[in-house]
């Protein structure tokens, strides 16, 4: 038995923003959606106020009594009731090519150096019909466990994602980036329908991460 938990991450650690019910949760940041907020926020703020939230998908199963022995007898300090078979992370991401941190005060400042270098590429990489022209939805941290790949598990999840984006938060287009030489993951998301870019994140200080391809799928 296997079940799908929704975790809303919020950076600011506010405990009544993270026990939101499971309709909030999966609703979109009201400032994408609002135009006269659109009109009010500047691009950075925007950008700021998006990258600041995300939301898990984390499919699970209950924990056996055994793994539960197993774990008491052992060195692992785990308590959890539930046993992670899968997980994938969606959010608000520039259409800029850029692998994000996990803490967007680091995407930031990157970004600013890239500013500052004159490097940037302001233009965007795909037109769109949404109110935002910069903000995108954006998957990430797609991840399964090795005893229970090639079941299907990430290709559904990738379909959860694309549902919630399309469905819940109105956007068009999905965007991600995938290790060309991670042929499973290069071939999941080929045959969901996603096609590359051609754009890349390539400062001089990125080194191999100019490699990672930046692939988009239409909704």
């Amino acid at each position: 038995r296997l079940s799908l938990l929704l975790l809303d991450q919020k950076n600011d650690h506010d405990p009544q923003q993270q026990q939101l019910p499971v309709r909030d949760v999966l609703s979109p940041p009201t400032h994408i959606h609002n135009n006269e907020d659109n009109d009010r926020l500047s691009r950075t703020t925007m950008m700021e106020n998006a990258s600041g939230s995300s939301i898990f998908l984390i499919l699970g199963r209950p924990r056996s009594a055994t793994t539960n022995n197993n774990n008491n007898n052992g060195s692992s300090s785990s308590s959890s009731p539930i046993d992670v078979i899968a997980s994938v992370e969606l959010r608000l991401q520039p259409t800029d090519g850029k692998i994000p941190f996990s803490q967007p005060w680091l995407d930031k400042m990157e970004r600013n150096m890239m500013n500052m270098l004159d490097n940037g590429n302001d233009e965007e990489s795909e037109s769109n019909t949404n109110n935002s022209k910069d903000l995108q939805p954006y998957l990430s941290n797609l991840c399964v466990a090795s005893e229970a790949r090639g079941k299907g598990i990430g290709k559904a999840l990738v379909r959860c994602v694309q549902d919630i984006s399309k469905t819940k938060w109105g956007f068009s287009k999905l965007y991600l980036h995938v290790d060309l030489d991670n042929e499973a993951a290069f071939q999941l998301y080929k045959k969901e329908g996603f096609r590359d870019v051609g754009l890349r994140w390539a400062p001089f200080w990125a080194g191999n991460a100019s490699k990672i391809g930046y692939f988009v799928k239409d909704l």
